[in-house]
């Protein structure tokens, strides 16, 4: 039983490490492709009031596929399904929290509309404030689901 446990906090460590640095990449991909001379410039709808649909979906994309490989590779031991079967369960549940993410998103963008302040000491932009609200509260969902459905035996 406490072999058990230690792996289970072994497992929920590795969860949010391989999670941080998806979340990295992801808030990175966020930050450069919602530039203005990045798809802002090419595309009108792509805009702060709009929440950059497109630079929300692409870099959450980036985030999923860099998820799916840290999880299979440091995280989770395969499941009772497919190669196949479990990337589609991967990518299917990454896509409903792909959309919970951008909705969280786009409601704390429509209240955070400047940069913040933390201690004084760092100035945080609200695009990156508000990914990382939406990333935080969608990784609870995420851990439960892919240890539940798609690398469950």
């Amino acid at each position: 039983m406490i072999t058990a446990i230690k792996k289970h906090k072994k497992q929920i460590i590795l969860f949010f490490i391989a999670g941080f640095i998806s979340a990295i990449i992801e808030i990175s991909l966020m930050k450069i492709l919602s530039l203005p001379q990045m798809l802002p410039s090419i595309f009108t709808f792509e805009n702060k009031a709009h929440a950059y649909p497109l630079s929300n979906i692409i870099s959450t994309a980036g985030g999923i596929m860099s998820n799916y490989f840290f999880s299979i590779r440091y995280v989770f031991e395969r499941g009772k399904h497919s190669k196949r079967k479990e990337f589609a369960l991967f990518l299917l549940l990454s896509i409903i929290t792909m959309l919970m993410s951008w909705g969280v998103f786009a409601f704390f963008h429509s209240f955070i509309h400047e940069p913040i302040n933390i201690f004084h000491i760092i100035k945080v932009g609200d695009i990156v404030v508000c990914k990382a609200a939406a990333i935080l509260l969608v990784s609870v969902i995420n851990y439960i689901a892919k240890k539940k459905i798609v690398f469950s035996n």
